[in-house]
């Protein structure tokens, strides 16, 4: 398995064992309620393909795949984000590998398209990244998947777009879009994980400082929200008027990104999008101004342009980059621009990719199965509610049930015909 793995180290699989026991530690859903799922057989002798941020949670659910029957090829789907002791510790468990910690473009795309060639019935994805690049680059093998499951606001968003023009060969699943993944995840998840990263990276207080938040998706959300907890403040610009007002109602600052930026300790994008912030903003910044990338893309950021414009580029602490711009000022960039809470962190909390995975097993279960119809969907809200009444259950909580008499009756209310 190893002469077809391209990974940094197999030295390095101790470490990684033990990450991915702590994962399966406190992973009740993917380890119990996943697992009991899996066991029928759909997934035995299936090919599949896991592109998702190689870290522990991630790699843990690829164990379960394969323990479940599933033959199992694993990539990053960032550059940036692998954990290479992880990949080393999947390799020695005897499930392929394709991915290196801050490997650049050039190979990543390099393992993506070694993760195609494998021929993948059925993708975990994130972004669309593997999606897309089959699409583009091998349209036969595309054109033989059985199913992707998706799991960001953005993949859901291309593939969307892939279903529209009639390219998308087979079913799709928008993970994302199921409650337990995008209530939890991109709020709780997100939220916690960015502003955690950054302050670690950092070593600074949160109390006090001014927060630009791009975007008032879920994740913005849950990272303004963060951040007034820890006694900051967070200034939300979002162009969509009712979550602008929503931020707003919510007891945040809001307005056009020119009122906030000047007056920014840090800037946080969380749009989904590209060049959220753009070369035109950059002499907006005060001076000392720390920005992060908590969207999909690495490009909400346009670091390219920000070094274009600066005078020298230094990097003054692991995982911030300083870029000196013109009149004496300059700018510290988080993770190099990619996102802040897994390439300058360890990701969302395991407790929430435990939903997050448990709605991604079971996508892939059900696209195994052959019951998802053609297009993007979003998984029955039935299994939605096993998935959050299984996590409630292992908090020890149980919900009661609507009785008949609560229902309203419409034929009481307008009378009986007989």
């Amino acid at each position: 398995m190893l002469n077809r793995s391209r990974i940094t180290d197999i030295e390095l699989a101790p470490a990684g064992h033990l990450a991915i026991d702590w994962a399966r530690r406190h992973s009740p859903l993917v380890n119990g309620f996943l697992r009991e799922r899996l066991s029928d057989g759909a997934l035995n002798g299936k090919r599949v393909a896991v592109v998702v941020h190689l870290e522990a949670k991630t790699a843990f659910l690829a164990t379960v795949l394969a323990d479940a029957g599933a033959q199992v090829v694993v990539a990053g789907s960032n550059p940036h984000s692998t954990r290479d002791e992880i990949a080393a510790a999947l390799v020695e468990q005897g499930i392929e590998v394709h991915s290196t910690r801050d490997s650049g473009y050039e190979a990543w795309e390099k393992d993506l398209a070694s993760v195609a060639a494998s021929g993948p019935e059925l993708i975990v994805d994130d972004g669309a990244e593997l999606t897309l690049r089959m699409a583009r680059q091998d349209p036969e093998k595309f054109a033989l998947l059985k199913g992707v499951t998706e799991q960001t606001t953005t993949g859901v968003a291309r593939l969307t777009e892939l279903s529209n023009r009639n390219m998308l060969p087979c079913p799709a699943l928008a993970a994302n879009d199921a409650a337990c993944k995008h209530l939890f995840d991109n709020k709780y998840g997100t939220g916690q994980s960015t502003v955690q990263a950054m302050l670690n990276l950092t070593n600074m207080l949160m109390a006090g400082k001014l927060v630009v938040v791009l975007g008032y998706g879920w994740v913005g959300r849950g990272i303004a929200a963060n951040v007034r907890a820890l006694g900051g403040t967070a200034f939300v610009a979002e162009v969509d008027p009712v979550k602008a007002l929503e931020a707003f109602m919510d007891g945040h600052q809001v307005g056009e990104l020119s009122i906030g930026l000047p007056k920014a300790d840090f800037v946080i994008t969380a749009t989904g999008g590209v060049r959220a912030l753009a070369r035109k903003h950059f002499s907006e910044l005060k001076n000392g101004a720390i920005l992060a990338n908590a969207g999909h893309h690495d490009l909400e950021i346009d670091i390219e342009a920000l070094a274009d414009e600066a005078e020298s580029f230094r990097n003054v602490r692991e995982g911030i980059d300083q870029y000196s711009l013109n009149n004496s000022r300059s700018v510290m960039v988080l993770a190099n621009g990619a996102l802040v809470n897994i390439a300058g962190g360890f990701g969302h909390p395991i407790e929430i990719m435990d939903l997050s995975f448990a709605v991604q097993g079971v996508g892939c279960h059900e696209l195994a199965r052959g019951v998802i119809p053609e297009g993007v969907n979003v998984i029955d809200p039935a299994i939605d509610a096993e998935i959050a009444e299984a996590k409630l259950k292992f908090h020890g909580i149980s919900v009661g049930k609507r009785m008949d008499s609560q229902t309203d009756n419409i034929d009481d209310l307008l009378g009986s015909e007989e």
